[in-house]
């Protein structure tokens, strides 16, 4: 009965227009919950402390591994199917993981690149490509984490009083978003091509051809077309209560509140 009642209660959270959505599963997880993401094979990674749990998103199949020398995981960043970065920022470090979880040789030491203050990582769709955020020179940089090369940067990114949110790659484009709410894109050379006014946006991911913005309240999802001139724009999802984060990724939505995560399917 409670497992019924908490699939009704979280399916009226979101007062939705033509999309429908359907609760998969929900992970609680019993520590406080540091970063978490979903890949590309429906796979739930989540990360607590230095332990990371990876879950076959409607399925049984679970890895678990404990990464000392790395310390607190602040990002999770899925590469490929077989490859996955975790970013340390007490560490300033990477280390790459299997599908099973199993690191892949030597712990990645961000300061023999130079860097000082790696705020942000994420990943790029080239392989061994990852953008990198250090804040210590305000600058943007593509690495190549395999040869531990910068390949392109620009500095001096933010401005006093306005601070970098979150980073993502869509499309060849490098999307980062400020605190300030506009957003800026680059190309894959970071020459600036444009910038969004996204007001309030604290969190952002990317699904069909949109921009969704968590609002400041944490209790929309407001939805920006990636092309400007784009004519047809997505009404916003409204939430009944804040969330913590939300991840979209494909058909499956997932919703952070606190130290639970609901899986949604996403039908549109």
């Amino acid at each position: 009965m409670k497992f019924i009642l908490l699939i009704v209660s979280w399916t009226c959270c979101f007062l939705v227009y033509s999309q429908e959505l359907t609760l998969v599963e929900t992970f609680l997880s019993p520590t406080p919950i540091d970063t978490w993401t979903i890949d590309g094979q429906q796979n739930l990674l989540v990360a607590s402390e230095n332990n990371i749990q990876k879950k076959v998103i409607k399925g049984e199949r679970r890895f678990n591994q404990t990464f000392k020398s790395l310390g607190n995981i602040q990002a999770i960043v899925p590469i490929n199917a077989m490859k996955t970065l975790l970013f340390s920022d007490v560490q300033q470090s990477m280390a790459i993981v299997d599908n099973t979880l199993s690191q892949q040789g030597d712990i990645i030491d961000l300061s023999e690149l130079g860097f000082s203050n790696v705020l942000f990582i994420c990943a790029s769709n080239r392989p061994n490509l990852v953008w990198v955020f250090d804040q210590f020179r305000s600058s943007l940089n593509l690495v190549d984490f395999q040869k531990s090369q910068i390949l392109q940067s620009i500095q001096n990114v933010e401005t006093k009083g306005n601070s970098i949110l979150e980073m993502k790659e869509y499309q060849d484009h490098l999307y980062v978003l400020f605190s300030d709410g506009m957003m800026n894109r680059y190309d894959f050379l970071l020459n600036f091509s444009g910038t969004y006014a996204l007001e309030n946006c604290q969190q952002f991911e990317f699904w069909n051809q949109q921009i969704v913005c968590l609002d400041a309240n944490a209790t929309s999802l407001r939805f920006v077309p990636v092309n400007m001139k784009a004519s047809q724009r997505i009404p916003d999802w409204q939430i009944e209560s804040p969330i913590t984060s939300f991840i979209i990724q494909g058909e499956v939505l997932g919703i952070q509140k606190g130290n639970e995560i609901s899986i949604y399917s996403v039908k549109y």
